[in-house]
């Protein structure tokens, strides 16, 4: 190559930028080929009408005249056919050179300083472990990571930063603290982070029947105490709230109480002065519901951390409570059953669930969707809520529970019945 600078175009680039992508896909590259190997592209790579009838003669000759350019400059070899170039290829002496005008750090030397990165961040925590490994392998394996070295550190930044997270962080403020920029975290990197917490952390009984995409990012970050927006946990009924500073808050059936997820750390526990606690899936039903003998707890369908550990700090200090859950009726609200059941330990009976709200409602009955039928057969497969569930399948019918709240606590008043008289009449094993 001569000792001459040059100056590259666009065109010229991606000429050399090419035959160094087919040298460092070569087994020579790697020292594994035992016979010399050539790297060239055709002229039609760059110019699609180069070798054309119809080509433009003015830019057929700037082409060439760039190809003339590096051949002069020592970095490729033109191979001609009666004055026209078909092939363009590789001086290999001048490797270092394609790589010191391209800008372009050599790939054994990309590789290396990867391998070294990812290896850094093993031992933190589970799913970074599994996340930074399979890289490691990907890259042993002469695979590409899956993502480029600075977006690949940002998200394990992120993922450290969460998994040591402790106490409610609104998403903004997350962003604030890592980028300096209240968007920053959502516009490039929260896609990102939620693709490899699915694919590597164990969040399968969280987002399995969460129904879509953004409910299923809104479940898996709350597991990491990161929000869109403030949580809260509303309840309501007879009961005493105590705080770990040794004040108390008296708790009454007809005065709802909302607290935010990051102040449920300073509860000490609860004293329920009510038979039955009942968790409610949605916020118009938990307005609605009227019991003196009964301690409300609102969950915002799909419950976090935060609200599973009120609950089970309700349940040590409230042993000789019965548990209700109420909810939708459809494959959704009995998986959040049953999640609710996994998650805290407590054997909840069914509450307005069951094939007999389906038909003394059946009016107010919508069908079933498509993905409210392959819920509902996983859910017979698994032997959960069978006879509630064929029932749906053999009628497509779900239900809302809100109607089932307006309509029960209407009867209640028109009838002059117990406020209990509801949840009485309406609680089911399955």
């Amino acid at each position: 190559m001569t000792d001459r600078p040059i100056k590259l175009n666009k065109r010229q680039k991606e000429v050399l930028k090419a035959l160094l992508d087919k040298f460092e896909k070569s087994k020579t590259y790697r020292g594994e080929n035992a016979v010399n190997q050539s790297f060239k592209v055709k002229p039609s790579d760059f110019f699609r009408d180069y070798d054309s009838d119809f080509a433009n003669l003015d830019e057929q000759e700037d082409f060439e005249r760039e190809l003339f350019g590096l051949e002069d400059a020592g970095l490729i070899q033109l191979s001609k056919k009666n004055g026209v170039i078909k092939s363009i290829d590789m001086v290999p002496a001048a490797q270092d050179s394609f790589y010191s005008l391209l800008g372009r750090t050599e790939l054994k030397q990309l590789e290396d300083s990867q391998i070294s990165m990812y290896k850094s961040h093993i031992g933190k925590n589970e799913v970074l472990d599994l996340f930074c490994k399979t890289q490691i392998k990907r890259l042993e394996e002469r695979k590409k990571a899956e993502y480029e070295m600075p977006v690949a550190s940002e998200i394990i930044n992120i993922l450290e930063y969460i998994s040591s997270n402790t106490e409610e962080i609104l998403e903004r403020e997350l962003s604030i603290e890592l980028f300096g920029d209240s968007k920053r975290f959502k516009r490039d990197y929260r896609s990102k982070v939620l693709t490899v917490l699915r694919k590597y952390g164990d969040f399968g009984d969280l987002i399995e029947n969460v129904p879509d995409d953004r409910e299923q990012g809104h479940a898996i970050l709350a597991e990491y105490n990161v929000f869109p927006n403030p949580t809260y946990v509303n309840f309501k009924g007879k009961g005493t709230l105590c705080l770990k500073d040794g004040k108390k808050i008296e708790l009454s059936p007809s005065l709802a109480i909302a607290i935010d997820a990051s102040t449920l750390g300073r509860i000490e526990n609860v004293i329920v002065n009510a038979s039955r606690i009942v968790t409610v899936e949605n916020l118009t039903s938990f307005n609605r519901v009227q019991d003196e003998d009964a301690f409300f707890i609102y969950l915002a369908g799909y419950h976090n951390t935060a609200k599973q550990n009120f609950i089970r700090k309700i349940a040590e200090s409230n042993l000789d409570k019965e548990w209700f859950h109420f909810g939708d009726i459809d494959p959704d609200g009995f998986y959040i059953l049953e999640h609710l059941k996994k998650k805290t330990g407590i054997a909840f009976k069914q509450l307005c669930m069951s094939v007999d709200e389906l038909k003394e409602y059946k009016e107010y009955c919508k069908p079933l969707e498509s993905n409210d039928i392959k819920k509902a057969k996983s859910l017979i497969d698994k032997g959960l809520y069978v006879d509630t569930m064929r029932y749906v399948l053999e009628n497509n019918v779900k239900l809302e529970q809100e109607v089932i709240s307006w309509k029960q606590e209407a009867f209640r008043m028109t009838n002059g019945c117990n406020p209990s008289y509801w949840i009485i009449h309406h609680s089911h094993h399955d």
